[in-house]
């Protein structure tokens, strides 16, 4: 134990830098426990958009159009942190899970779901690359020319 106090005492900003890692991997696993918003694997997504849900797909135009989940809605991830949600109206009371390309950036945009008065939002685990990992299906569009 004096070994340790020694070191912390000899390498303070090392030390502080671990203490900080520390408190951060804490806050960030208490967060992810206590959300309303949570992950879903794959399978269980299909589950959940088979009982009347929906895919909300928050990637770029063309990302969307290189592959996504078939029936899924696209919409911005700045269009639902803006609000503009008209087109998930319907959806209110239903399961959505979100999706974007690994499953980080589709947690803040359910996060806004959540707050604009969605009640069962979802994030897909993941993201895209894990649904394709999975060996489910994916389609493609033609994106259209911008003039």
């Amino acid at each position: 134990m004096d070994q340790l106090i020694e070191f912390a005492t000899e390498h303070y900003i090392l030390s502080g830098l671990w203490v900080l890692v520390f408190v951060m991997l804490v806050m960030d696993i208490v967060k992810k426990r206590f959300s309303s918003i949570q992950p879903l694997k794959p399978q269980e997504a299909v589950l959940k958009v088979n009982r009347g849900g929906v895919f909300v797909d928050i990637r770029s135009d063309e990302d969307f159009a290189k592959g996504h989940i078939q029936g899924s809605k696209q919409i911005s991830a700045e269009k639902i942190r803006a609000g503009d949600v008209k087109s998930l109206e319907k959806f209110k009371d239903a399961p959505i899970v979100t999706v974007c390309n690994y499953g980080n950036t589709a947690r803040g945009a359910a996060t806004a779901l959540v707050k604009a008065g969605f009640t069962q939002v979802y994030v897909l685990q993941g993201g895209l690359q894990a649904w394709q990992g999975a060996s489910l299906p994916v389609s493609k569009t033609q994106l259209k020319n911008k003039k």
